[in-house]
Order: C-alpha cells, then structure tokens, then sequence
C-alpha cells in the first residue's frame, strides 16, 4: 500500500456544524458521539442578555417603558413588582455606612460653616479628626484652615459624632466633606465600631440619602427624555430605592451601605462641587413618602438591576416579559474567554464539555439555573449566578456556543457519495491529514496543529482511542506524511513554503530524530504532496503551485534530482494523492471548492474523473481507509 496525502490551505469559510447534533447536511452525515478531548476552541464563546440579577425592576426597561410606551411610573412599578401596592408611608432616618473609609481608625472632617465634632465647637473653614481609641473612647483634635497641616492636641471624649451648623445646607461648602474622599454629606458623620473594624456612618433623612442614590443609580438625563418622559424612569428609581432602603436593616451599626452592595450612594458633593441633579431630586420630591407594599401592608425589599435583558428573573416578584429593555445597551452582550481560564476557575482541568439547565423564560431559553462543566481533573456543577459572577459575565442569561469539534468525513468508494467513518480530532484551526503510523495498510486521520508543531492521530477509528502524537516544524511549516524507507510505515514531514524545503522524519516516536533529509524544492506559496510516484515502493515528495495549478514531483528524496513537472488543475484547487487503482504507484488529484474532487490514475495523459463530496470550506484528504490497497478521499471540517 502507498502512504498518501498530501497537504492543505487551511480554509476560510464558516460553516455551522455541530457534532452533537445528528443529521445530514449535503448528503454527508453527521457523527452524534462526543469527543472525549478538549474543548474543541482556544475560547469558550458565550452571548448572553441583560445586566444584573433581572430580579424586580429593570432601569433600562423601565426607561424603556417610559420613552416608547409612554408609561407613568406608577405603571412601571406595577408592571415589574406584581403583587404590590404603592402608597405612602412614614419614611424611617437613614444610616449609611461609608464602606471607603471603613477599618481607616479615624475620620477628619472639614466645612465652610461652623460646625461641632465630639461636642467640641470648629469654626469655619476649620477641621476635626477623630480617632478611635476603644469603647465609647476617642481622642478629637482640630485646628484652622482646612484638611492639610498639623492638627491640635489631642483631647479625649467620648463621643464622634459630627453635625453642621447648617440644619439644611444648600450649598455643598456648608456641608460635612471628608477630607480623604472629599465627598460632601448631608446630614450628620460618626465614627463607630462594628465587626471588628472601625466604620463611618452618615444619617440623614430618606429624601436627602434618595438625592445621593437616584442619580448614582440612574442618569438624570433620562429626565429629559421623550419631551420629558423619562422622568417616569427617574420616578420608579425613586420609589423602589425608597422601598429597598426602608425595609434594609444591613448592619448593627447602619441600616445600609454606600456601594453596589446595597445600592449606590455618593453623598451630595464631590471635590467641592454638588453631585445630586435637579431631575432626580425632582423624582425623589414628587413621589416623596411613596414605597411599595405586599398584601399584608408590608414595605417590599424592591430589587432591581440594569437591565433584564427581555425577562425579569422573577422570585419574590413574578417574571414578566421587559419590552422596555431594547433599550438598554446590555440588552445583548457577547464574551470570549480562554478555555483554560474557564477550566482552571472551575477545578476541572482541562476543559472538554459544558452543560446548561434554564427556567425556560425568554430567548435562548432563559436564564441559567445550573452549569455543570467536565474536565480532565473532573466535574463541577454551579449555579447560573455563581459561574456568570466567577466569570465577570454581566448576568446569568446567556448561552455558551457550542463549539464546531473538528470531524473527518471518510468514503470508502469514488463511485457515489457516502459517509463511511466520522471521525472527531483535534482543535478549530488545526490541518487535516492522513496516515499510516502502525505500518497496518489502514491511514488514520491526523491533524497538524502548526502553533506548536504537533502531529495528533487516534490510534484507531474509535471515538475513544487514544491519542498519539510526535512534534515536528512549527509555525510556518505545512505538514505531510510518507513512507520514505518503504518499511511500510508512515512517518511525518513538514514543507516550509517560504524556504523551499521539507524537512522528513524517519520516525514517528513522540521524541524528534535527526531528519532523514532536507528537500529543497518548490518555493513561495507551492504546497506540499507525497506519494509514490514510480511503484518503487516508497514514497517521496513534490510541490503544487496553486498561483498557476502546476506540479513538481521527485522520484528520489535527494537535491538535484530530475522532476517531473506539467499544469494540472485549475489555480487555487488543493492537491491531493493516492493509489487510486491499487497498483502500487501514487497518482494526483485536486480538490477544488471545498466539495469537488478530480482524480486521475495516469500520470502522463492526467485524465480526470469526478467526484463530488463534502461542504464548502471543507479540506480534502486521501487514504486507504478500509486496507484495500486502495486510497479513497475524505475531508476535514476544522473550522
């Protein structure tokens, strides 16, 4: 029998194939057993929708509603919050916990009006430090002229609390700015302790904590949106951060925090300038005392996230279709992570399958209940929040794409089209080949991974063989296989266009050998071929040049030998060949399109015949699949 194959542009074309999937495409069938190996790309691919946890209310959605549908915020909460009533209630005083400045011992505040720290008068423009020193123990120091210079002696007292002397200041130099952040509160600042770390807390009354959130939370220029119509966006913000902060009871030190934790709150200035919105302290007055309640007259925790990309995730509140979310930029999103990334992060190794369960609400299937992913060091099963989180996904909606696993499509016959062996290998990208590496008269798929200049091939036509493999040539080298001594077994070689050169190997041991010898023969963009092109047994090389469809062959591996060269083909058709007739000596072939293959058995008057078989994109590849003694085709879908 005569090793044969030879090479291989890799293509450009796209086409979506899964192997998972039975079925017949082009008349060609499809394999349904997975690999058992890698994850068949270098990313896990994912596209997903929505920002956030899609619980309660959307923002985006709720902009959404407002703009497009023209609804009131009475009908935006009703729609997100089912089950829920609005009314009015007396709001409870805030205490926020300024979580930048916990574990930091001290506070040190400044104000342009005069103002009191730990009962100790500060006149304006003046600042205070407070330290913590133990229980109900602090030592307060103060001096002139601002945050910067040398602060006073230190008295002890018993008290941190630090209040202006302004009840309702209206501009941000008469407020409480701590000096570290420079951010400017209403109301009062205090220096505690809680779970074993010093905490700043700030109290302030709803409407005003309400100023510092809304437009933390929502832009303020959804105000003016629509001729206005936004602002029913800005007026759901209002109520349900209203409703959320009233029934939050976070800490034993503040009712809630200033970050994404709880819900985001800035103070009302920053570096001397007020940060609160006209537009949103118009939505916190006009909807002021507002808060959503359940059945029994209750005060709601009302969630909500960016966007819920089409669906809410329903939980306390029911899920309901978001129409408002087209407007959101979130609405769809797409991620690419490395697939060692994903298999690392998880504890499973290297990572070969990825399974989803979902509730079933919304496109794609919905949000993620559970990803259960396999790997070489094992399984692991998360929840759809705990993955996305572990990933930086933006929500846990979202669909891992499946990745297209490399397949050999093999015929056993030129007669007719028919799908003989499906076999899965290597990774997107690699080179499809064939070869005889047992000496057995049986070629075996391969693939060519160029990166690291790695020959792969199963040891059987089983799904489930293992995997062999030797390294030779590397980025740049195209590869082939041959039997050069005529032992009867293949071995690798590689051509490197550029150089002109093969470079031929006289083992296939998994550690590289001294070369059996260096070819020079070709140059720029030819492409490689093996066969035996005299009967003598053993298999030597030539070149194909796809610019003009013209051959080169060699009878002898040595420089300097007589070639045959003649055209054959058409330009850009890919070279093949093999013993087509079972006589012993190697003939040409070209695949051309991705699907059509011409084949001759005579060397010299190269009458062709044909035989359609494959998908466009597709690269053709020759061998003796079945040990008849003689070679058939196949192609590799690797893309």
């Amino acid at each position: 029998m005569s090793a044969s194959t030879r090479f291989i542009r890799k293509s450009k074309a796209i086409l979506a194939v899964t192997v998972a999937t039975a079925g017949t495409v082009a008349g060609v069938g499809l394999v349904t057993a997975a690999p058992a190996h890698a994850w068949a790309s270098a990313t896990v691919d994912i596209t997903g929708h929505g920002y956030g946890h899609g619980r309660g209310m959307g923002q985006w959605g709720a902009y959404g509603y407002a703009i497009d549908y023209g609804w009131n915020y009475t009908q935006i909460l009703s729609h997100y919050y089912g089950g829920t009533t609005l009314r009015a209630a007396a709001p409870p005083a805030m205490t926020v916990d300024l979580t930048g400045l916990d574990g930091t011992g001290s506070l040190t505040v400044t104000s342009g009006a005069p103002f009191t720290a730990a009962g100790v008068a500060v006149a304006a423009g003046g600042a205070a430090r407070i330290t913590y020193v133990g229980t109900n123990a602090f030592y307060v120091q103060t001096k002139a002229g601002g945050c910067a210079g040398t602060f006073g002696a230190a008295r002890r007292v018993s008290t941190s609390l630090i209040t202006s002397s302004v009840a309702a200041p209206s501009a941000v130099s008469q407020m409480l700015t701590e000096c570290t952040s420079q951010r400017s509160y209403r109301g009062t600042l205090d220096l505690t302790y809680g779970s074993g770390a010093t905490r700043v807390v700030n109290a302030l009354s709803m409407d005003d904590y309400l100023k510092g959130v809304v437009p933390r939370e929502s832009p303020a220029s959804w105000g003016d949106s629509a001729g206005g119509k936004g602002m029913a966006a800005l007026q759901s913000q209002a109520v349900a951060a209203r409703s959320y902060a009233t029934v939050s009871n976070r800490y034993s030190w503040a009712k809630i925090c200033d970050s994404q934790n709880c819900q985001v709150y800035g103070g009302a200035g920053l570096n001397g300038a007020l940060i609160e919105d006209p537009r949103t302290n118009n939505a916190v007055a006009s909807t002021s005392g507002k808060v959503l309640t359940n059945s029994a007259g209750a005060v709601v925790s009302a969630e909500y996230s960016a966007s819920t990309g089409g669906w809410t995730a329903g939980g306390t509140f029911p899920a309901v279709q978001d129409l408002g979310d087209v407007e959101s930029p979130y609405h769809d999103w797409s991620a690419s992570i490395p697939a060692a990334t994903v298999g690392s992060t998880f504890g499973v190794g290297t990572l070969s399958k990825i399974t989803v369960t979902r509730n079933g609400l919304g496109q794609d299937g919905g949000r993620v209940l559970s990803v259960t992913l396999t790997g070489s060091a094992g399984t692991d099963t998360e929840t759809g929040a705990s993955f996305a989180g572990a990933l930086g996904l933006k929500s846990d909606w979202f669909s891992i794409k499946s990745p297209v696993w490399p397949v050999f499509y093999l015929t056993n016959t030129l007669v007719r089209p028919g799908i003989n062996i499906g076999e899965p290998l290597g990774l997107t990208g690699d080179l499809p080949l064939a070869c005889d590496w047992a000496g057995h008269g049986v070629d075996l798929p391969t693939t060519y991974r160029a990166s690291t200049g790695t020959f792969y091939w199963r040891t059987s036509f089983a799904s489930n063989a293992p995997i062999s493999s030797v390294k030779l040539g590397g980025p740049g080298a195209l590869p082939i296989c041959g039997d050069w001594d005529g032992n009867g077994t293949d071995t690798p070689g590689v051509y490197y266009p550029q150089a002109a050169t093969f470079v031929l190997m006289n083992t296939s041991a998994r550690t590289a050998s001294t070369p059996l010898s260096y070819v020079l023969l070709g140059g720029g963009g030819a492409l490689p071929v093996a066969g035996d092109w005299n009967g003598d047994g053993k298999d030597s090389v030539g070149v194909f040049d796809p610019r003009t469809a013209t051959w080169a062959l060699i009878n002898t591996l040595a420089n300097g030998v007589p070639r045959t060269t003649f055209r054959w083909g058409l330009a850009g058709d890919q070279p093949l060949a093999g013993d087509w007739d079972g006589n012993g000596t190697d003939t040409p072939a070209i695949f051309r399109g991705g699907k059509h293959f011409a084949i001759t058995n005579d060397l010299i008057n190269r009458t062709p015949s044909y035989f359609d078989y494959g998908l466009p994109g597709d690269i053709g590849v020759a061998g003796d699949w079945n040990a008849d003694h003689k070679d058939t085709v196949g192609v590799g879908r690797f893309f």
